[in-house]
């Protein structure tokens, strides 16, 4: 599997060289980049949270665990609806914290996890932001007014730089030039794509892929499965419903909004779903290194 992850970043430096060298300002290449990269790997990478839980399944328990992650899901969607600012703040957090812990899904940390695990998705979310910050000013621009902050762009991406590098020297001494030269390719590389061509690349490429090679390996193990065939049917039945799920709503929202309002609906749809997957997730990862 870890061939597959390094053929999938591969891939992913591959279509931003494309882009930047070839389809910059085209629009069409984005949009099938983006849509082919959330269906086979972004979405299906989190469709699976009921067998992290409980490998062999019972109705009792699958009933209880869908109850519990609708749950979770209503009641963030109540804080989207009453207080945008903080959910989005939350969310953002949340992914920073989600994405940093898949960077060292297969090479555990011992110190300052929770700040190391912020610290680099902070980094590379920031990258991602601030490289198309128009695009990021735009998408959010109903929930808050970015005009004043893009000077501190280059700020918080260099604080955030130095503070990975720190917490990496501590935790990862003999591969600490990997580390960072890691973060400069891809981070400058990311800084030249518009927002969500480089957004769906690392969320692909560097968390959903590496995260979906971590569920294999795992129930590979508990289930004694072989080959890939049956572990993507247990992705399928869920992958289906969230991916059906968000685009019959973007459908039919679709003629009630502008472009920037509907891509914002997806990242708040994207967030929904997020919320109890990476509290389901970080268990499963937290149990599995200890």
């Amino acid at each position: 599997m870890k061939d597959i992850e390094n053929l999938g970043k591969i891939l992913g430096l591959l279509i931003s060289i494309l882009y930047l060298v070839f389809f910059q300002g085209n629009l069409t290449y984005q949009w099938v980049c983006f849509l082919l990269i959330l269906v086979t790997i972004g979405i299906p990478h989190g469709a699976i949270d009921h067998l992290l839980e409980r490998p062999r399944l019972d109705p009792k328990f699958l009933t209880f665990f869908i109850l519990k992650y609708l749950l979770i899901i209503g009641s963030y969607l109540i804080l989207w609806v009453f207080v945008p600012l903080f959910s989005l703040i939350a969310f953002i957090l949340m992914s920073a914290y989600h994405f940093g812990q898949s960077h060292f899904i297969h090479s555990p940390i011992e110190k300052h996890k929770t700040f190391t695990y912020l610290a680099i998705g902070g980094f590379y979310l920031s990258v991602i932001l601030w490289g198309d910050f128009e695009a990021t000013s735009s998408i959010v621009g109903s929930v808050i007014s970015l005009e004043n902050f893009e000077i501190f762009g280059k700020y918080l991406i260099g604080s955030l730089f130095v503070l990975t590098g720190i917490l990496i020297w501590i935790n990862k001494k003999n591969t600490f030039w990997i580390w960072v030269t890691e973060m400069l390719v891809i981070g400058g590389v990311l800084f030249s794509l518009p927002l969500l061509l480089g957004f769906i690349l690392y969320f692909g490429f560097w968390h959903a892929l590496p995260s979906m090679a971590f569920e294999f390996k795992t129930l590979k193990i508990r289930l004694g499965i072989s080959g890939f065939k049956p572990f993507i049917k247990m992705l399928l039945p869920f992958s289906t419903i969230s991916i059906l799920g968000i685009f019959l709503i973007l459908w039919f929202v679709q003629g009630k909004m502008g472009q920037e309002q509907l891509i914002l609906l997806f990242f708040v749809l994207v967030s929904l779903i997020s919320a109890p997957h990476i509290w389901f997730m970080n268990r499963f990862i937290e149990r599995s290194q200890n």
